[in-house]
C-alpha cells in the first residue's frame, strides 16, 4: 500500500507553529471588490482567532495510520480523500473502521472528532481492544483546539478504565471464538 518511507505525523506542535496557524495569507487589496460582508467576515473570524488561540491539534487519521500497539489502518469507509507529498492519495478513517494487526488481530476505532465532524477518527482515537492511533500520513487536515472553546461533548470521549478492560475482554472472547 504504502512504502516505509511515507512520513507519519503526529499531533506534536511546537508553540511557535501553534501561533502561526490562524495566519491569514489574505492582503487588504485581495478583499477589494468582494464587498463589505467579507470584509465584515474577515474582520470577525480574525476578532475570534486573537481571543481563542490555538492551544494543540488533532490531525486526522487515515489508511497508513499507526496505533500504539502496532495496528495499522488498512481500509477505510470514508470518501475524504488526501492526496500526500508523494503523490499518493490516501483515505481519512472514521469511527467503526477496521485497523489490522501483524497477527491477523483486528479492532475497530470506536472515538474520534464526534458527530458534527462526521466522526472522523483523529491521532489518538481510541480502539475497542484499548488501543490508540499514534500518527498519520497525511498533515494539512486537522482540528485546533481553541483556547476557552469547548469542545463537543463526543469529541474523543474518555473512556473509563473499566470500559476499556470490557472492550479488551470482548475483543479476545472475538479472537478466540
Amino acid at each position: 500500500m504504502h512504502s516505509s518511507l511515507d512520513a507519519h505525523y503526529t499531533n506534536e506542535i511546537s508553540h511557535e507553529a501553534l501561533r502561526h496557524l490562524d495566519d491569514l495569507y489574505l492582503e487588504p487589496r485581495l478583499l477589494e471588490g468582494y464587498g463589505e460582508d467579507v470584509a465584515a467576515f474577515v474582520c470577525r473570524q480574525k476578532a475570534f482567532v486573537e481571543a481563542h488561540p490555538p492551544i494543540a491539534i488533532y490531525r486526522v487519521a487515515t489508511e497508513g495510520s499507526q496505533t500504539r500497539d502496532g495496528g495499522t489502518i488498512q481500509q477505510v469507509s470514508s470518501s475524504l480523500t488526501f492526496t500526500l507529498d508523494n503523490g499518493w492519495k490516501v483515505r481519512a478513517a472514521q469511527k467503526g473502521d477496521e485497523v489490522v494487526y501483524a497477527d491477523g488481530s483486528t479492532a475497530r476505532i470506536i472515538t474520534g472528532a464526534g458527530k458534527n465532524n462526521s466522526d472522523i477518527a483523529l491521532v489518538g482515537s481510541r480502539l475497542s481492544n484499548g488501543d490508540e492511533i499514534i500518527n498519520t500520513l497525511q498533515k494539512r487536515f486537522m482540528i485546533i483546539v481553541r483556547e476557552g472553546v469547548p469542545m463537543a461533548e463526543d469529541f474523543l470521549p474518555a473512556l473509563k478504565l473499566a470500559e476499556v478492560h470490557r472492550l479488551r475482554s470482548n475483543a479476545m472472547k472475538k479472537d478466540i471464538h
